[in-house]
């Protein structure tokens, strides 16, 4: 990708320019409204020389008229002195001079065929006229479309366009692939192809249509997942999308427990199901079963991307660290961008932050997540993400404004982002919300 500000080449899809630290969006946004400020300009160049050129014609026709008038006169004046005198005249108007045969006899064109011959003319260059006005108007109209539909398609590669327009254009630009997908296996000679174009294409990787309805859908284990429905929540299978614990208890989480008449030593770890103010652990079949007593363990810290280091700390409830390369771990780790303030007032963008501190949430606003490798310590997928969950079987669900989609752990989009929501994959298989419902992919 191209910086729209220093020209430069940077990677993909990132906020900022590596090189000038320009904000993409921005300039891009500026490349846009720049774009529609030459449309204007160029659209009232164009009427001015329209207008020009109809003021010419306008011109020239006044002309015309003229000449034609004081002939008319002359001939008028001629034929009067001719009548004085007694001499019969007919007087021929022609443009060229007819070729002289030898021994022919002059012939003289009638007035009215020589005025039927010259409106004749007229009309064929009026015509003419009529036909080059219409056709550079066409032209026109042609090239501001082409522009109009670039811009749009821009703004939407951006997400950026509101809603209703965001999806009609989806909906066209996905008839649009299953077209050159189409011609693309034409091409290639390949058989068997569907007779309806719209059977190519993004239905053939769900495998559960979204016909499930939720308010919302959280990740929990490989097997099952989350479901809430009218603010209670149960359990649903990640694979086939059957409900397999009714939506009607307070929380849902996997936890520390031990047994009513057991004690602490015997704790046990698993799906533990909140109803109202008591906890039941489940049974294999995720049926409620006994009572139990829950641990609760403190909350794990978070990771923040410093932009301005950059560098990335790890900030739990007592202090907030920088986070140095460890090669006993593995797998990219969520983090979000934040501009770190100290609450003792320290800025990292303008001074050495101390090893340890606390940070001052207030001003330290949180922006958007991306990945590091704990290996080395360093940002591996760029902060691009408004929403982002952990990786799981080397895929992530991430969204951008109000689509998401899945990406893989080079950042590459494996799911496109045509959708309202996606979560975590498990077995290759992700739950997505499309039109109000979800449904299941298929992660090929």
């Amino acid at each position: 990708m191209i910086c729209p500000k220093c020209k430069e080449q940077i990677e993909d899809d990132v906020k900022f320019c590596t090189k000038c630290g320009a904000n993409i969006l921005e300039e891009k946004e500026k490349l846009v409204e720049e774009k529609r400020r030459e449309m204007k300009q160029q659209e009232i160049r164009q009427k001015e020389i329209e207008d020009k050129k109809r003021l010419e014609e306008i011109r020239k026709q006044e002309e015309q008229r003229e000449k034609e008038a004081l002939k008319e006169a002359e001939k008028a004046e001629a034929i009067r002195k001719a009548k004085e005198e007694g001499i019969e005249l007919e007087i021929i108007d022609k443009k060229e001079e007819a070729p002289i045969e030898p021994k022919a006899e002059f012939k003289v064109k009638s007035e009215e065929k020589v005025k039927e011959k010259t409106e004749k003319k007229k009309k064929v260059v009026i015509k003419k006229n009529i036909f080059q006005r219409l056709l550079g108007k066409l032209l026109f109209v042609i090239i501001v479309a082409i522009i109009i539909i670039g811009a749009v398609y821009y703004c939407y590669r951006q997400n950026i366009l509101p809603d209703f327009a965001q999806k009609q254009v989806e909906d066209f630009d996905k008839k649009l692939q299953n077209v050159i997908k189409l011609n693309k296996e034409v091409k290639e000679g390949k058989e068997n192809l569907p007779d309806n174009i719209e059977d190519i294409g993004e239905d053939n990787i769900w495998k559960v249509e979204p016909t499930i309805e939720a308010d919302d859908i959280k990740d929990l284990t490989d097997e099952v997942s989350v479901i809430v429905q009218d603010k209670k929540e149960g359990l649903i299978n990640n694979s086939t999308g059957e409900i397999v614990l009714e939506a009607k208890y307070t929380k849902i989480f996997v936890g520390d427990y031990y047994d009513m008449d057991k004690t602490e030593a015997d704790k046990q770890n698993g799906i533990v199901v909140k109803d109202i103010e008591k906890y039941y652990k489940l049974d294999n079949d995720y049926k409620i079963s006994t009572e139990v007593k829950t641990i609760y363990i403190p909350e794990e810290g978070a990771y923040f991307y410093d932009h301005h280091t950059p560098a990335i700390y790890y900030n739990t409830v007592k202090e907030c660290k920088l986070v140095k390369p460890d090669s006993s771990k593995s797998g990219l780790i969520l983090c979000s961008d934040i501009d770190i303030i100290t609450t003792e007032g320290i800025a990292s963008k303008d001074a050495d932050l101390p090893e340890s501190f606390e940070i001052d949430f207030e001003k330290s606003t949180i922006t958007t997540k991306g990945y590091f490798d704990p290996k080395t310590a360093e940002l591996k997928i760029n902060c691009d993400y408004d929403e982002a969950y952990d990786f799981s079987n080397g895929y992530a669900a991430v969204k951008k404004g109000t689509k998401s989609g899945i990406i893989d752990e080079a950042g590459k989009s494996v799911i496109p982002f045509d959708y309202k929501e996606t979560r975590s994959v498990h077995n290759k298989l992700a739950f997505a919300k499309l039109d109000g419902k979800w449904g299941i992919l298929n992660i090929k």
